[in-house]
């Protein structure tokens, strides 16, 4: 399953440029004087309630505790009069965020702890002996005990039906265990001299080498010192700043004596600030009104525009549509969307990509369908799934009238005139003030799909996938039911779950294809052929097809060959505008000049070359996975290695050691890794295939590193199959 998530500019309805104002500024001070303000409150609310230790502990923020604090707050005056649907977009604003805070920072401190015990362990040999108070051979006999011990485990866990964890923490995890419970010297020795050599005994000829085993200790050490300072970071509050001045912010605070709190202002400072409000999440379907305009009482509202006296400013809003639709053949379909629990004269019409606005339709004819039979057609299989409101900037358009009126002055230079003879026909409306934030940003609905629905094929095999839960639900239900009858207790809420399940299910049951969604046969491809994807410094990327049964590599890529000559010249000239914003960014910085440089979106245009050209070359050899490697430590375990090494080379040098560092930080944090898996993904999942994440190794060519990365995957795949089988035999 992938979720996908196409942005729409929204247009404001109204018969008047001055109506179609009043619509934006609502919105804009709806989400600046009362949705943000309130999210604020609840973050802090939350931050100091009596449990948040436990929270803390479970890693999970309590639904029923969140919505008595969120309950007390909407009461209060400020927040009177707010629609019901940005109440509760408030409500789920602040447990995703104190949901996702907590994951992280209990991922964080497992990972410390992993590291800890690491440098713990890492010890040299002579050490060693003197923990033990024996000789080396003495250790080495005794870690061959503990090898086959720890040997016999693993096979016996693996014939266990809940043995699947086990086998995926390996022998270190076991091994780490023995080391933290046992009290026994020599064993502690044996396990530490297991894990320094990765479970293999060295002979008495070979000689330990301190120098490498001090670097790898170093390393971990430097990553260790990266991971407290990420553990301390602040809690999260929200966007204090949102439509506010920052030094008024700052001038209200007062005295700063915590160096991490003037860090993040100082950070925020240098930083160009954009004060946006929180975005107003709709997550279920239901929650979107699609329409024509007549639904809004608006039966032709450029007409009456017209007649109104239209200024060349809605022209300019208009100008993309009017061009698309002289170029196309069929005349542009309109789509309106309203919001549930919002008035209907705060509407909008959709605007967007062509390549995308096909989704929107797709969602009206949707939306007829279910109003005609609402009895029989069921909202659960909506091609959008949810939506985001956002606000943000619009650069394309919004100087437009000023951008104009320099190209006609340059027009009439070059024809011989002079600049400004030609009567100004750009003049912004009396009304129009670009000071004002609701003319200066544009509204966005970002729109989320998922993938299985685009199609017939996809929407009956996510039916049979949704038929399964909803029926143990049933049963579980229908027991608890009537264990409460039993009891005298009330059931109502039970009851009146069953009833909408039920409901749920006998719509799914009575579906036949009802939205009549394009027909396309889904992605079958061979199981044993896997696909490694690794990734290097600097967006370098190898794509290797392995055949599994053989183990022999079928073809392997690199970047230039993937993409090709006409595409690879894009990443150079990434690289070059890079380097050279880089330059100039500190040229600007020294003369305290403007020293914020883009790309213009041409990483984004990469990564999805290169996610089309993967996917591309996976379906040539009819592979049956994609196997992503997990990018998450990748930087830090890179940064951490530069620091210790910078450290070794350069010591007694800061200066030269943090100009060594900084360079080769640099082609680590050159590429967002994160974006071209989330591409590869989601291209790979809209063909139908499979896509497995991996860790990728450090040491080795990027071949070898693809290859054990599929290896390792398609063996822990076939290993669960086996669990599973013998699960239901």
């Amino acid at each position: 399953m992938s979720l996908i998530t196409f942005p729409f500019r929204l247009d404001a309805l109204g018969k008047t440029p001055k109506d179609r104002e009043q619509v934006r500024r609502y919105f804009w001070e709806l989400m600046t004087q009362q949705h943000t303000p309130l999210i604020n409150r609840l973050n802090l609310l939350v931050a100091e309630h009596r449990n948040f230790a436990k929270w803390q502990i479970n890693n999970t923020v309590d639904a029923d505790d969140l919505k008595c604090l969120w309950r007390s707050l909407k009461k209060q005056p400020q927040f009177q009069g707010i629609p019901e649907r940005t109440l509760v977009s408030a409500r789920l604003v602040t447990h995703n965020t104190y949901e996702s805070w907590l994951a992280l920072q209990a991922d964080r401190q497992e990972k410390l702890t992993k590291l800890l015990n690491s440098v713990e362990v890492l010890k040299p040999d002579a050490e060693l002996i003197a923990i033990g108070s024996c000789n080396l051979d003495v250790i080495r006999n005794r870690a061959k005990e503990v090898l086959s011990e720890v040997n016999t485990q693993v096979s016996n866990d693996s014939k266990k039906k809940k043995s699947q964890k086990a086998i995926e923490g390996g022998i270190y995890k076991i091994l780490y265990d023995k080391h933290h419970k046992t009290d026994d010297l020599l064993e502690k020795c044996a396990i530490a001299y297991l894990i320094k050599n990765r479970f293999k005994i060295t002979s008495d000829e070979t000689e330990e080498d301190v120098k490498k085993l001090n670097d790898r200790r170093h390393s971990k050490q430097k990553e260790i010192e990266i991971l407290q300072k990420q553990l301390h970071s602040r809690l999260p509050k929200g966007r204090p700043w949102a439509g506010r001045d920052i030094f008024d912010e700052i001038a209200s605070i007062g005295i700063i004596e915590d160096e991490t709190e003037w860090n993040s202002i100082e950070s925020a400072l240098l930083k160009q600030q954009a004060f946006m409000p929180h975005p107003i999440l709709f997550e279920s379907s239901d929650d979107l009104i699609w329409a024509e305009p007549e639904k809004f009482q608006l039966k032709d509202l450029q007409v009456e525009a017209d007649k109104s006296g239209s200024t060349e400013l809605d022209k300019f809003q208009n100008e993309d549509f009017q061009s698309e639709q002289a170029n196309s053949v069929e005349s542009r379909k309109r789509v309106c969307v309203g919001f549930k629990s919002f008035e209907e004269k705060y509407a909008f019409e959709v605007a967007g990509d062509y390549r995308h606005i096909h989704t929107v339709w797709q969602a009206l004819k949707e939306r007829k369908i279910y109003d005609k039979n609402t009895h029989e057609n069921t909202s659960a299989l909506f091609l959008v799934r949810s939506a985001t409101l956002i606000w943000r900037e619009y650069k394309k358009n919004e100087n437009r009238i000023v951008r104009r009126r320099k190209a006609n002055n340059k027009r009439s230079k070059r024809e011989g005139g002079t600049a400004g003879t030609k009567p100004d026909i750009l003049r912004a409306p009396e009304f129009y003030d670009p000071e004002f934030p609701w003319n200066r940003y544009q509204l966005f609905l970002h729109c989320t799909i998922e993938t299985l629905y685009v199609s017939k094929e996809g929407t009956e095999l996510k039916l049979e996938m949704q038929k399964k839960p909803i029926a143990k639900s049933l049963q579980t239900l229908e027991k608890k039911i009537a264990e409460s009858e039993e009891k005298g207790e009330s059931t109502k809420t039970r009851k009146d779950r069953h009833s909408r399940q039920s409901g749920t299910l006998r719509r799914i049951e009575c579906y036949d294809d009802n939205y009549k969604r394009p027909s396309k046969s889904l992605y079958t491809g061979q199981p044993h052929i896997v696909t490694g994807v690794a990734f290097g410094a600097s967006g370098l990327v190898t794509v290797t097809i392995l055949d599994t049964s053989s183990g022999k590599i079928l073809e392997c890529r690199g970047r230039k060959a993937l993409l090709g000559k006409q595409d690879n010249r894009l990443v150079n000239r990434r690289q070059f505008q890079r380097q050279l914003n880089m330059r100039r960014r500190t040229q600007n910085q020294r003369r305290g000049a403007n020293n914020q440089f883009g790309e213009a979106n041409l990483g984004d245009t990469i990564d999805r070359h290169i996610a089309n050209a993967v996917v591309d070359f996976a379906k040539a050899y009819q592979s049956g996975c994609i196997v992503l490697p997990d990018m998450e430590d990748y930087r830090r375990r890179k940064q951490s290695e530069i620091a210790a090494l910078a450290e070794r080379e350069c010591s007694g040098w800061k200066g030269v050691e943090k100009k060594f560092a900084k360079a080769q930080n640099v082609k680590i944090h050159s590429w967002s890794y994160g974006r071209s898996i989330e591409y590869i993904t989601n291209q790979a999942e809209q063909e139908g295939m499979l896509v497995k994440i991996g860790r990728q190794p450090i040491h080795g060519s990027s071949q070898e590193q693809a290859k054990q990365m599929a290896i390792e995957v398609y063996q822990a795949k076939t290993k669960s199959k086996q669990s599973l089988s013998n699960q239901s035999a």
